[in-house]
């Protein structure tokens, strides 16, 4: 013991001995060590580069590889049809159509006899590749032949087609007796690619994407992401074969971050080697500041004491120190003024705790603070319901900090309880007046689809009934009786239009488990085809903008996208050449899309009005209708988190807008 005690002695008197070279000494160390660990986060930086470099490319290969075997059963599904049926020129639309519907993302497919086009589908807009020979073109010729020696489907280009824009072809050799037979063959445009595969090159972002090629005709490497970053890439470079188009696809990353990220973090750690240096030093030249200072630090310990006596006066929580070892609770004055209890030695004891708390909850609260005990959790928080001294129930919310040993166990426990009853009893308020309101709703639809159907059966006999009144005497009543015949018989059918319109109106529901993505891409061309008789009877010409895919619920949406168009339609100038044009794009948490067109115009006193129920700003003799569209679309803008408005000038034209949230 006394050797030690004076190597002690030796070590202190020596660090105080000479305070210069002991801060010398402290701050080499110090920043060696810094430095060293420095470089090992700049070395894992790397590693992490390369990770996400190597991450992308996978990614990309797995969306390009899911797009092109596409192409490769759609091509093989049409080999099929071509080694096993007869006169498959004559059924090729019926096969095309199947195929291609089977396939989305091919955007053509043909059918070659030995090396020339025979069939293609669609044909629309491909007929110029009719009786095209692509063995016989030198520069098909190729990659034509690297198929047949394959003797397996291989994808050309992306190239140039006859029949105009930029894709890829995939072909796939036909053999009956070892000899060619032709091919079956399929084309998917480059945007389509692009699109499915994600593979534009965002100048924004952190890597440069290449899809690179040797031109079997050229002997050039060629790149086919195009990119607006005329900056040169100096990151970390991974590529991955697509041997099926004998492709390279490459990400890299555009700038390394590694050394820079860190230059921030090495002046930290010299500033702080040098101020554990210069600690040293003060620490040695001066111990007796230190004994100061550990006075200095108790006397504030006793003043943090009595803070926290005070604190607990203040608040209106109740502050409570359980001690684990004795089993012992102090608990501020504010619990006994908070649940009526008296201040005794049976409340000081954690038992006493138990005792109170709802039968309902007990054991949920016993088996979870057990369960936070026995874990290495340093957090513990819970619900529940106490009684208080009057014997009513108090909803509170107990938390506590969790103080363990060297070895986990937990010795003390320190928290504090706050009384939730009133905040509790609004909850409950609240969720019976939705369960009423859930309950109002369900009515309401009920009661609207028996009164739909009650009025729409004596409006059915009336209309029955003019008519046949109209067949059989129209020739015995004069001119005025016949009108009134026909303003009762177009009357029933307003009134059922109207009441089919509001059975629509109170049908419109959403629910968040109902959401899925819609490519509203499709679901306007969809609307449009239903629309496609009015567009040609008006000769409209229709824009169509590269529209963002909606989460949303699509009979509501295509409800929603039909009346905005079908407006459009409707209120047209007979003068005028009737231009619609649909657009949509991101706007931060909402997607924002639009209708305009160069119609009639609204006033501006009814841009808002026209949104209400049965609202209408023209006669019902020159446009039909029943004021329900725009108020269902309101309906269904605001179910989706959003809001519609138009702007309009009389006699140029309207332009309807409306957000939806971006649930993405």
């Amino acid at each position: 013991m006394a050797l030690l005690e004076n190597l002690k002695n030796w070590v202190k008197n020596r660090f105080s001995a000479n305070p210069r070279n002991t801060g010398w000494i402290v701050f080499i160390l110090s920043l060696t060590l810094s430095m060293y660990l420095s470089y090992t986060e700049y070395k894992l930086r790397l590693s992490i580069e390369r990770e996400e470099v190597l991450f992308k490319l996978n990614e990309l290969e797995n969306n390009l590889y899911s797009a092109l075997n596409n192409g490769v059963s759609a091509v093989k599904t049409l080999g099929f049809f071509a080694q096993n049926q007869e006169n498959i020129v004559d059924d090729f639309d019926k096969i095309g159509k199947g195929i291609l519907e089977s396939n989305p993302l091919v955007d053509v497919i043909q059918y070659l006899d030995s090396g020339t086009i025979v069939a293609v589908y669609p044909l629309a807009g491909n007929e110029t590749v009719i009786g095209y020979n692509v063995l016989a073109d030198p520069t098909t010729n190729k990659e034509v032949m690297e198929a047949v020696l394959r003797k397996d489907v291989f994808f050309s280009g992306p190239i140039h087609l006859k029949q105009g824009g930029v894709g890829i072809v995939g072909r796939y050799p036909i053999f009956e007796n070892e000899k060619l037979k032709g091919l079956s063959a399929i084309i998917i445009y480059m945007e389509t690619i692009f699109e499915a595969g994600k593979l534009n090159d965002d100048p924004d972002g952190d890597f440069t994407i290449k899809l690179t090629k040797i031109n079997p005709n050229t002997r050039e490497l060629e790149n086919y992401i195009p990119s607006d970053d005329k900056s040169i890439a100096t990151g970390f470079l991974a590529s991955s074969p697509i041997d099926i188009g004998n492709w390279t696809l490459s990400v890299q990353l555009k700038k390394s971050k590694a050394f820079s990220a860190g230059l921030f973090t090495v002046f930290l750690r010299f500033i702080l080697s040098f101020a554990v240096g210069y600690l040293a030093w003060i620490l040695a030249r001066q111990p007796a500041l230190l004994r100061k200072k550990v006075e200095e630090q108790s006397k504030e310990i006793l003043e943090a004491n009595e803070r926290f006596e005070l604190a607990t006066k203040a608040t209106s929580d109740v502050i409570w120190d359980w001690d684990l070892t004795s089993n012992k609770v102090f608990r501020s004055a504010h619990f006994f003024k908070m649940f009526g209890y008296q201040m005794d030695e049976r409340t000081k004891n954690h038992d006493f705790w138990k005792t109170i708390i709802h039968p309902e909850d007990a054991v949920k609260v016993s088996e979870n603070l057990e369960k936070t005990l026995r874990s290495d959790a340093q957090f513990w928080e819970q619900e529940f319901r106490v009684k208080r001294a009057d014997d009513t129930y108090a909803y509170i919310i107990d938390k506590g900090y969790i103080q363990r040993d060297d070895i986990g166990a937990p010795i003390r426990m320190i928290g504090a309880t706050q009384d939730i009853s009133k905040r509790k009893k609004a909850e409950i308020q609240v969720m019976e007046a939705n369960q009423s309101l859930a309950n109002a709703n369900e009515e309401l639809k009920v009661f609207a689809f028996l009164a739909s159907h009650d009025l729409r059966e004596p409006l059915r006999m009336i209309s029955s009934f003019m008519s046949l009144l109209e067949k059989k005497y129209s020739k015995d009543l004069d001119a005025k009786a016949n009108q009134y015949i026909n303003f009762a018989i177009d009357g029933s059918k307003r009134l059922t239009t109207l009441i089919n319109d509001l059975l629509e109106y109170s049908k419109v529901g959403f629910h968040p488990n109902s959401l899925e993505k819609i490519n509203a891409n499709e679901l306007v061309k969809s609307v449009l085809e239903l629309k496609s008789d009015l567009i040609r009877e008006s000769n409209a010409k229709i824009i169509v903008d590269d529209l963002p895919a909606i989460m949303g619920i699509k009979t509501p949406i295509q409800i929603l996208f039909q009346n905005l168009i079908g407006n459009s339609l409707k209120y047209r100038k007979t003068d005028t050449e009737l231009i619609i044009k649909i657009s949509g794009r991101v706007e931060n948490d909402f997607l924002e899309f639009s209708v305009e067109d160069n119609g009639i115009g609204i006033e501006g006193e009814y841009l808002e009005f026209i949104f209400g129920i049965l609202n209408r700003v023209h006669p019902k003799e020159k446009y039909p209708g029943t004021g329900m569209g725009l108020a269902t679309c309101r309906k269904i803008v605001t179910q989706h988190g959003g809001k519609i408005w138009v702007e309009s000038t009389l006699g140029a034209g309207s332009k309807f807008l409306f957000t939806l949230k971006n649930y993405g």
